[in-house]
């Protein structure tokens, strides 16, 4: 956190809950976009200030750019949360509330919580992993576990599960920790868990919160029950029998050897406080000041989720959880629940529909009316592979990124802009084959065709976000300058495959008052033909400098939505301070000039 942030308490008696209140306002109002934790923080410390000199707070002064950015950690645990109770969530009214209303804002900003670097910093939302370093195979299919093999044989079961569709129940280790035990069903081996199990991994692996998850094996012998065990049943209590336990059984895949294969999901540490909505804030937590539908790692899972077929990617399926030391709580939020990533799902196999409509879809629905049956849905004409029971319906070839649908609105997915949807493909077309096939691979499938069908379709389904996200603006990324004034940068699209070298890249310099914001263009816009190029000798001096970036390609006209990307003199040379993208939509650039 930076210094400027620990004035905050030193600024006045106002409450905690009005001061965030108030920057919230601030950073939904409009004017500056207030990119990080270090802003909103920095606007409260001024709302102190100004209430002690007994007149507004003034923002006239705000640099463009402060000593500490980009912000990597947004350290959204400043303020004692101890004070929330839990929110119980319900399903049919998660349904009803998004599809027959329309909860949150849907406004064309920016995300609300980026740093001047277009990146998401840590917080108890996100943690950055593939998309700011590599990770080995080992790291990928470990994700979120402590050991690398669990064994449950002998651990009571301390509690029924009496909600959900998956048959399970809850036991708890020798220490008292509680794992869920969840079984596949009977029609569907491997279904559910192969899916749990790909889904955390990969979740982990882009950066979200998630619970341990492991592959078990069940011996029915070696069923243990705790004394005074119970189950919960619409609301009324009874205990939890062999009885149940045999009927659980009774409904899940057993295995060739007799036992039950299972997942054991790992109690996430804290209080739980149930759900998050993918809207607005939780009045009663002081470090929520941010509306969740503004959240990149929020509307850019709309990327990761249709990449995964994601389609129960909802806030029943979410879990805030009271955690930390007394006088010092917050929050950590996390997704779970993958048992219907790829084409899973309890039950029954996805239906075709999934992905591809909402549950009720007026338009889609009224045309077939409307046409007595004859126009026929797309997807109704899509032609699934032979495919083990252990996959459901999941294929590439009909996938369009842009197209698909949760099983109902999400309202952080209806808000996603194109350098959300750009930051979320950079980090799947980082999912290399290997990694995609290590992680499939920890599944255990016992059917080698069902790995190689999710593996394979996963990875087509990854080029095919890589090819729309990434060229839908100028995907240039990791722009450097050195202290000889020559500048390079990469291309994500060129990197991932799904794009040729564009002809040209066109350059405009610009010199830059930190103190008001002025930009000031320095001679003509410079073509180059590679990502190399050279700032003007007479920004040598100058303490800022930006550069507008566009790329001219003979196909793909979103590389003309420039990238402006700021640096900042150093003692060490410069160093890149800022990036926005598609800073100006497709201006058009002049003329190439004729070449020697």
């Amino acid at each position: 956190m930076c210094s400027r942030a620990m004035a905050v308490q030193e600024t006045g008696d106002r409450s905690q809950e009005a001061g965030v209140g108030w920057c919230a306002g601030l950073a939904l109002a409009g004017g500056r976009h207030l990119s990080a934790r270090s802003r909103l923080v920095w606007a409260v410390a001024l709302l102190g200030a100004a209430a002690l000199a007994g007149g507004p707070a003034s923002r006239g002064a705000e640099p463009l750019f402060y000593p500490d950015d980009p912000i990597l950690i947004d350290d959204d645990t400043l303020f004692d949360a101890g004070g929330i109770r839990e929110r119980p969530g319900s399903a049919y009214y998660d349904f009803v509330e998004n599809t027959f209303l329309t909860p949150g804002e849907n406004r064309d900003v920016r995300a609300m919580n980026i740093n001047t670097a277009d990146e998401v910093p840590d917080s108890s939302w996100f943690t950055n992993r593939l998309g700011h370093r590599p990770l080995s195979l080992e790291e990928l299919t470990r994700g979120p576990n402590r050991v690398d093999r669990l064994s449950v044989e002998g651990w009571p079961i301390v509690e029924g599960k009496g909600q959900g569709r998956t048959p399970g129940w809850r036991v708890a280790d020798p220490d008292g920790q509680i794992y869920q035990i969840e079984f596949d069903e009977e029609r569907f081996p491997e279904r559910i868990s192969g899916a749990e199990v790909i889904g955390t991994l990969f979740y982990h692996a882009i950066g979200y919160h998630v619970v341990e998850t492991y592959l078990v094996e069940i011996d029915p012998a070696r069923i243990v029950l705790a004394p005074d065990v119970t189950l919960e049943v619409e609301g009324a209590v009874r205990p939890f029998t062999r009885l149940d336990v045999e009927e659980v059984l009774d409904r899940a895949a057993r295995l060739p050897n007799g036992n039950y294969r299972a997942i054991a999901s790992r109690f996430a540490d804290g209080d739980p406080l149930g759900p998050f909505r993918y809207y607005g804030t939780r009045p009663d937590d002081p470090n929520d000041i941010v509306a969740h539908e503004h959240r990149r790692e929020l509307r850019g899972n709309r990327v990761f989720a249709s990449w995964l077929n994601h389609v129960d990617s909802r806030g029943v399926n979410s879990l805030d959880m009271l955690v930390g030391p007394v006088g010092g709580r917050h929050v950590r939020h996390y997704l779970f629940d993958f048992g219907s990533i790829i084409g899973g799902g309890p039950g029954v196999a996805s239906q075709p529909r999934a992905g591809n409509e909402y549950i009720l879809d007026w338009g889609k629905g009224f045309k077939t009316l409307a046409s007595l049956g004859l126009y026929r849905r797309p997807w109704l004409r899509v032609q699934y592979p032979d495919t083990p029971r252990s996959v459901g319906r999941f294929e590439a070839e009909s996938f369009d990124p842009r197209a698909w649908r949760p099983e109902y609105p999400n309202p952080a997915f209806r808000n996603l802009m194109l350098d959300d949807a750009y930051w979320a493909a950079r980090i799947v077309s980082r999912f290399s084959d290997a990694a995609i096939r290590a992680v499939v691979g920890a599944a255990r499938y016992s059917d080698p065709r069902a790995s190689a069908h999710v593996a394979d379709t996963l990875i087509a389904r990854r080029d095919a976000i890589a090819r729309l996200w990434l060229n839908e603006l100028n995907p240039i990324h990791d722009p450097r300058l050195d202290g000889q004034g020559r500048l390079t940068f990469d291309n994500a699209a060129v990197d991932a495959g799904v794009a040729s070298e564009p002809t040209d890249y066109v350059l405009t310099w610009y010199r830059v008052d930190n103190a008001t914001g002025e930009h000031t263009q320095v001679g003509e816009e410079i073509w180059i033909t590679g990502p190399q190029g050279r700032m003007p000798a007479p920004l040598g001096a100058d303490a800022y400098v930006a550069v507008l970036v566009r790329g001219i390609h003979p196909v793909l006209s979103g590389w003309l939505r420039a990238a402006r990307v700021h640096f900042r003199r150093t003692a060490g040379g410069w160093e890149t301070v800022g990036i926005e993208r598609a800073f100006d939509e497709r201006v058009p650039v002049t003329r190439r000039p004729d070449r020697e």
